[in-house]
C-alpha cells in the first residue's frame, strides 16, 4: 500500500507529510522541559514550523529539478519520518536555520550541471553556505561540494574557482555591518568559530542514540548498495550520483565537529540519506519473474512501514 501511495507524486502526500512535520515538531516541543506560551513565544515556534515545512518543500523541489530520483515521494517520506525519529532536531532552531540555509545551497550546487548562469549558481551557494555557518560554523565545510560540483562541470575556469570568495565575502561584509550598527562590536567574528566536541554523553538517551542507530544502519545499508552501483550508472548520471555522495559524506563530518551533541545535529544526514534510500527502494530487486517481484513488493512494503511507524515506537522511550 505505501509503495504504491508513495510511489507516486500526487499533492495528497505533500500535505501529509506536512502535517506529518507539524506533528514531529509539537512533539518536539511539548518533550522539552520548558514550554512558553506566549504570544512570542507562539509566533516564534509558528515561523519555524513553516521553516521545517517549507524545508520538506525545497528539498523535494531539489530532487525533482536535478532528477536525484524517479517521480515519486519516497525521498522526502523518508525525510519527514527521519526528522520525526529525532523531535530534539525541533529544538535547535539555529541547526533548522543552518540546514534551511544549506539546502538552498545544494539547489544550486546540484544543477551547476547545465552550466547555464553558473557564476550566478556558484555565488549563491557559497553565499548561502557561508550564511548558514553563523548558526552552526562547521557548515562552511559544505564549500567543499560546491568545488566538487565546479571541477565536474563543463566549461571551468579559474575565474569560476574564486567566486566562492566573493560569496564569503559579501556574507562576512553583511553580517559585520549589522553588528556594528545594532551591538557597536566587532566581538562576533572571534565567537563565530566553533569548537569542535567529541562528547557523546547526551547519546547515552535511548530517545537519540536508537533513533541515530537506525539512521546509521541506513546510511550503511544503502550506501554500500549505491557505492556498488557506480560503476554501471549511465556517464551522464554519474556526477551527480558522486556528488550526492560526497555531499553525504560532508554530512557527517559536519555532524561530528559540532559543539555540543544533543542529536539535532543529526538533521544534517537526513536530507542526502533520504535520497540514497529512496535510490536504494527504487532500485532494489531482481526483474523478470513473478515470485521475485512479489518477494521485492513485499521487501519494500515492509521497510516502508517501518520507517513509518518507527517515530510512534520512539516515541516511547
Amino acid at each position: 500500500m505505501l509503495t504504491s501511495f508513495f510511489g507516486k507524486s500526487n499533492p495528497i502526500n505533500y500535505l501529509i507529510l506536512s502535517v506529518f512535520i507539524v506533528f514531529g515538531y509539537l512533539l518536539g516541543l511539548f518533550s522539552g522541559s520548558n514550554i512558553d506560551l506566549s504570544s512570542t513565544s507562539l509566533f516564534k515556534h509558528s515561523l519555524f514550523i513553516a521553516l521545517s515545512v517549507f524545508s520538506l518543500l525545497l528539498f523535494d523541489f531539489i530532487i525533482r529539478k536535478n532528477h536525484l530520483t524517479k517521480n515519486n515521494t519516497f525521498a522526502i517520506l523518508f525525510f519527514s519520518c527521519f526528522m520525526v525519529m529525532l523531535p530534539v532536531v525541533f529544538l535547535n532552531h539555529e541547526i533548522l536555520l543552518a540546514n534551511l540555509f544549506i539546502l538552498l545551497a545544494l539547489r544550486r550546487i546540484m544543477s551547476l550541471r547545465s552550466d547555464t548562469n553558473s557564476e550566478k549558481k556558484i555565488l549563491d551557494s557559497s553565499f548561502w553556505i557561508t550564511a548558514a555557518s553563523l548558526y552552526y560554523f562547521w557548515s562552511l565545510l559544505f564549500i567543499v561540494p560546491l568545488y566538487i560540483a565546479i571541477i565536474q562541470k563543463p566549461n571551468t575556469n579559474y575565474k569560476q574557482m574564486l567566486i566562492p570568495f566573493i560569496g564569503f565575502l559579501a556574507v562576512v561584509i553583511l553580517n559585520t555591518t549589522y553588528q556594528l550598527l545594532a551591538n557597536d562590536s566587532f566581538a562576533w567574528f572571534f565567537s563565530w568559530r566553533d569548537e569542535i566536541s567529541l562528547d557523546f554523553s547526551n547519546y547515552n538517551s535511548a530517545s537519540i542514540l536508537v533513533p541515530v542507530t537506525v539512521l546509521l544502519a541506513f546510511y550503511i545499508w544503502a550506501g554500500i548498495s549505491r557505492t556498488a552501483k557506480i560503476a554501471s550508472i549511465p556517464s551522464k548520471s554519474k556526477p551527480n550520483y558522486l556528488l550526492l555522495f560526497y555531499v553525504s559524506m560532508v554530512s557527517i563530518v559536519v555532524a561530528l565537529l559540532g559543539p555540543e551533541k544533543t542529536g539535532a545535529e543529526v538533521l544534517f544526514i537526513m536530507a542526502p540519506l533520504s535520497i540514497i534510500a529512496a535510490n536504494y527502494i527504487e532500485n532494489f530487486g531482481a526483474k523478470g519473474f513473478v515470485k521475485e517481484d512479489v518477494i521485492e513488493y513485499r521487501f519494500k512494503e515492509t521497510l516502508l512501514w517501518m520507517v513509518v511507524l518507527l517515530p510512534f515506537v520512539f516515541m516511547f522511550l
